[in-house]
């Protein structure tokens, strides 16, 4: 009996799991026959060595720091300064060396893709399609290349969104542990408080958890914070954030023999980040009193991890600079996005409009950003999606504020009036 072959059959979960396959075999195969630093380059992703650069810097560091060496200061062991916090130092006291890199950096990888297939799972075949789109772009093939920590950070968070109920403390407070964990491991996680913008009990809950959690723990390294800082470099090629269009514009008048302009040390840079938050509101404003909200946030899964996904971008955008692979967290979002392009009842059409642009928008950015000569080009077009991504889910962020927050005052006020005399 001849069956036939249905597309629609086929699930988001079985897209991602095959287009990964092939991407990996497609990627040994070429790494073989071209070598590696020529495969990366093929699909935008500029190599370093050594290979799985960003797992050595942690690996290296901490068994120079089992032997005693200042990790934070340029020593015999190790030429490179640290910019992690010191927990990571740790693993050299359990044997860890740059030896380990190469399995940790592929179990992190795995792990990660894992967690994201997750999240992904039970959507359409042409969603696992537009995923994998996202999955296989050059940020976050960068972090893959180089085996960098935030694969880690990322499988956490994305945990995290999964593991949190909005009906369940207990699931509440078990997610803004493994949230904590993730601010051990590197700080900007913090950002997750975003989830608050989905006003109820719970998110409150988690939040405060988190922030107090955050802020004994900032405290106890207070004196690393700023070394860290320092140990981390502030660059124009393969970063984003809100100065990195100003740093970029110095390089094309060097580039031009001219002398640089240095606006990202003026107050430019903040200026306009105040005049793209305030549009920002202003919008969401505008649609919450005059018009149907959009893309207002479900109390799902698929929620959650937008919240995380957008309020790690936004938070990390306005700390300055960041390197173009931490844009993996923009994967988070595309759950949401995907749910809000169904067309049914609970989506009205503006917000499936918003949702297909977003859609597009998004690998717009990823795809941008990656190019394999990063460390001597500045690509101003990526730079000026980063801004658009910023403003959008500023807006949205900022509307579901309001949505959420006009939702408890009704039903605070309701409550009153049902329980008076």
């Amino acid at each position: 009996m001849r069956t036939r072959w249905n597309f629609q059959a086929i699930g988001s979960g079985s897209v991602l799991v095959a287009v990964a396959l092939a991407a990996l075999i497609a990627l040994l195969a070429l790494g073989y026959a071209t070598g590696w630093d020529a495969t990366w380059r093929a699909i935008g992703v500029t190599p370093l060595k050594p290979h799985f650069f960003d797992m050595h810097a942690v690996t290296d560091h901490a068994a120079c720091f089992a032997q005693g060496y200042n990790a934070y200061e340029v020593n015999s062991c190790d030429p490179l300064k640290f910019n992690y916090p010191p927990i990571w130092l740790q693993l050299g006291y359990l044997g860890i060396n740059g030896l380990d890199s190469a399995w940790l950096s592929i179990l992190a990888a795995f792990i990660a893709f894992l967690v994201v297939t997750t999240l992904l799972k039970g959507r359409s075949a042409f969603n696992g399609v537009l995923a994998s789109a996202a999955i296989l772009s050059p940020p976050v093939m960068m972090g893959v290349e180089r085996g960098n920590i935030d694969l880690v950070v990322f499988s956490l968070v994305g945990s995290a969104a999964l593991a949190f109920k909005d009906t369940k403390f207990r699931r509440a407070f078990g997610a803004s542990l493994v949230v904590l964990v993730a601010v051990f491991l590197k700080l900007y996680p913090v950002f997750c408080v975003a989830l608050v913008a989905k006003f109820n009990r719970r998110t409150l809950f988690f939040a405060i958890t988190l922030i107090i959690g955050s802020l004994i723990y900032f405290y106890s390294i207070f004196d690393y914070l700023p070394i860290i800082r320092a140990n981390t470099p502030t660059a124009f090629m393969l970063s984003y954030g809100y100065k990195v269009i100003f740093l970029g514009l110095d390089h094309l008048r060097a580039e031009a023999g001219r002398e640089a302009l240095r606006l990202a040390d003026t107050w430019l840079p903040i200026a306009l980040v105040f005049v793209v938050l305030a549009l920002g509101i202003a919008t969401a404003l505008y649609f919450a009193s005059n018009r149907e909200p959009f893309c207002i946030i479900t109390i799902s899964t698929p929620g959650t991890a937008f919240l995380f996904g957008s309020g790690i971008y936004c938070g990390t955008y306005l700390l300055g600079t960041n390197f173009i692979y931490r844009l993996m967290f923009l994967l988070l979002c595309i759950p949401q996005i995907q749910d809000w392009m169904k067309s049914n009842t609970e989506n009205n059409n503006l917000t499936v409009t918003i949702s297909y642009f977003l859609q597009v928008f998004v690998l717009l950015t990823l795809w941008s950003n990656g190019n394999s000569n990063g460390h001597s080009t500045f690509v101003a077009t990526a730079q000026l999606l980063n801004w658009g991504m910023f403003f959008g889910l500023v807006s949205i962020l900022a509307l579901n504020c309001i949505r959420y927050s006009q939702l408890s005052s009704n039903f605070s006020s309701f409550s009153s009036r049902s329980i008076r005399p």
